[in-house]
């Protein structure tokens, strides 16, 4: 887990375009060390910006060549970003500063956290976490409504680190069971060649080595609402027209004429069990019997 130059530039950008405030206030799943060195002028940008809008925040020159140093090389993000206004926190299973003990895995956001912040980020966490739901829905339940979530993972490669990577699919379809808009998304691709693993060699994978590829996308939160999963259904049976009719999201498609929408499907996931077990049950009574009246 690590924050970059290219996380501050990001943080930086969203201040300029007035989507987070100064001041905010920021939790990260998982506590964060900046890798940022050799690029100094990533530390003194941030800092020489908020120091520039918040009186309150130290100005560059007051900090020391090694005080800049020690927050570039593995230093920690939320101590970056304290020095520059923020509040911040982390949620982590290992005790570090300015961290609450918390295992995404199994624990619920508590009403003390519920929907305080102003950016939740998630700067290569999720990865390593089996339970993608209760991960995703923790991230939802943090952020303010008008909040942002950042999401910085694994797309491709990374085949020996952590348990998931991500299709741009995932998030698209998780900004519109949850209403989210899209604020940015982009992918990147690793500079170096990374050795392919023995044991994916030797299981035919093809070649001996593999670029590492990463996506991000930043989400805005519109309201309240309970969090809802999307669900993808574009290999399954096709739901009944009837069933769809009270979904505001198909209402929307419809008018909008997304054909990639209505076909992926995500809108299956604010259709009710009852109606999706109804349709089911109908759709093999007719196969039995078709099957039966053709003897």
């Amino acid at each position: 887990m690590g924050a970059s130059a290219k996380t501050l530039s990001r943080i930086l950008s969203l201040h300029q375009r007035g989507l987070v405030p100064s001041g905010a206030a920021v939790i990260d799943l998982g506590t964060q060390q900046l890798f940022c060195s050799g690029q100094i002028q990533a530390i003194e940008e941030i800092i020489r910006h908020f120091a520039a809008t918040d009186a309150a925040v130290r100005k560059l020159e007051a900090y020391s060549a090694a005080q800049l140093n020690d927050f570039a090389d593995k230093g920690l993000l939320g101590d970056l970003l304290i020095a520059c206004g923020f509040a911040y926190r982390a949620l982590d299973i290992f005790e570090a500063s300015h961290t609450t003990l918390f295992d995404l895995n199994v624990q619920s956001v508590d009403d003390e956290m519920r929907e305080r912040f102003d950016l939740v980020t998630n700067l290569g966490t999720t990865e390593h976490i089996i339970n993608q739901y209760q991960a995703m829905k923790s991230m939802h339940e943090l952020a303010r409504v008008g909040g942002l979530i950042y999401h910085d993972l694994p797309l491709a490669g990374y085949h020996t680190h952590g348990y998931f990577s991500y299709n741009p699919l995932f998030f698209q379809h998780l900004a519109v069971a949850n209403g989210y808009d899209i604020i940015m998304h982009h992918y990147s691709r690793g500079a170096k060649l990374a050795p392919a693993p023995e044991f994916m060699v030797e299981n035919g994978f093809p070649g001996d080595g593999y670029f590492d590829f990463g996506i991000e996308f930043i989400l805005r939160k519109n309201s309240s609402a309970p969090f809802r999963m999307p669900l993808e259904t574009s290999t399954s049976m096709d739901a009944p027209a009837a069933s769809l009719g009270a979904n505001p999201y198909v209402h929307d498609a419809l008018r909008d004429g997304d054909a990639d929408f209505l076909r992926t499907g995500s809108y299956l996931s604010m259709v009710s069990g009852r109606e999706l077990l109804k349709e089911l049950f109908l759709r093999y009574r007719r196969r039995l019997l078709r099957k039966f009246t053709r003897r």
